[in-house]
């Protein structure tokens, strides 16, 4: 008996049938458990301690808020209790460090968070090996490392703006009473879309590295390095120049302290920007009754009476949202390209 011979053509033969996209999700979904898992812990205490702690402080605040007229000695004498108990701390559980504490510290969770959970998603199946099995399973190279990436990516984003919500409502008695600016760096960072788009761009940069290096452990050193020293880059000489700063009398600014201020400088009688090498050479040669006084505004106060008028450069709350929106696109671009920049590393990578 003959055995009847079938003939398939070799295209598809060697081209099986791509797997879903929504069958791939789910399998980074479970194999990624632990990561969600972990990105739901860490932001979930952190929310956990700010909702109680919102919950105490608006309470206390509504008390402050309520007293009128404000500039009265009562109403003072409680807006600084308010502040000293909330915003430096005091030796409670709930409280010790306060607000500005808390801030800071939050400053290390995108990186942190970044650092963990970009990190191995990549480098760890190229180190193990793993990877060649899941590239034969037809999901293929492009696919397998998007779905990889994308995924905890979109979580990311998702957990950490929500958090950025909770910390809103937990900083808003101190936005309030004018205790820190919007537009500082202390909180810029934590609000709006900025926490989500420096949480995602330190996780495809952790992501990148570890395609990159095929070392877990040394694409998240270089993660933080990296990371750090972008922050500190943008607050200082990035962001300060997304739109020109507005130039104000410093007694204006100092009666409208809403905003970052840049930059303190003196003019000249005839309208011109006195350095302050040169303002420190006319402290030198003051009367000896202005440096031997005992009031603080001595020094200005003998400037204005020769002419000198002091200027203040900032950047007004009003461009808040438009700050944002500019520092989430450029950073949201930017972890974009990581995703590309880790994706061709894939596709170049041998079998």
């Amino acid at each position: 008996m003959t055995t009847p011979t079938v003939t398939v053509p070799a295209g598809q033969a060697a081209s099986p049938r791509p797997v879903p996209w929504r069958n791939l999700a789910w399998v980074v979904l479970r194999q990624r458990r632990g990561l969600f898992i972990g990105l739901v812990v860490l932001l979930g205490l952190f929310a956990a301690y700010l909702v109680v702690m919102a919950v105490i402080q608006n309470h206390a605040y509504a008390a402050v808020a309520a007293c009128h007229p404000a500039g009265v000695l009562r109403c003072h004498e409680l807006k600084q209790a308010f502040l000293n108990h909330y915003w430096g701390g005091d030796n409670s559980v709930l409280q010790s460090g306060g607000a500005q504490t808390v801030s800071s510290l939050l400053f290390a969770v995108p990186v942190l968070l970044g650092a963990f959970a970009g990190a191995p998603l990549l480098s760890r199946e190229l180190e193990s090996g793993t990877f060649r099995f899941a590239w034969t399973q037809g999901a293929g190279r492009t696919r397998w490392a998007l779905s990889t990436l994308v995924v905890p990516a979109l979580a990311v984003v998702a957990a950490t703006g929500a958090f950025t919500g909770i910390f809103f409502w937990y900083f808003r008695p101190f936005f309030a009473l004018g205790q820190v600016s919007e537009m500082l760096p202390l909180t810029f960072a934590l609000l709006g879309v900025a926490f989500a788009a420096w949480s995602l761009l330190a996780y495809t940069l952790a992501a990148f590295l570890g395609a990159l290096l095929r070392r877990t452990v040394l694409a998240m050193v270089i993660t933080l390095v990296l990371y750090v020293v972008l922050a500190i880059a943008t607050a200082t000489a990035i962001r300060p120049h997304y739109a020109a700063p507005v130039t104000v009398p410093s007694a204006a600014a100092g009666a409208n302290s809403s905003g970052w201020v840049i930059s303190n400088f003196a003019k000249s009688p005839t309208g011109q920007e006195v350095s302050q090498g040169d303002l420190y050479a006319t402290f030198r040669h003051l009367p000896a009754s202005v440096q031997d006084s005992a009031s603080p505004d001595a020094f200005t106060t003998w400037l204005a009476k020769q002419g000198y008028t002091m200027w203040t450069s900032l950047q007004p709350d009003s461009r808040f949202w438009e700050f944002q929106l500019i520092e989430g696109a450029w950073l949201a671009a930017l972890s974009t390209g990581l995703i590309g920049g880790s994706v061709w590393l894939i596709r170049r990578r041998d079998a």
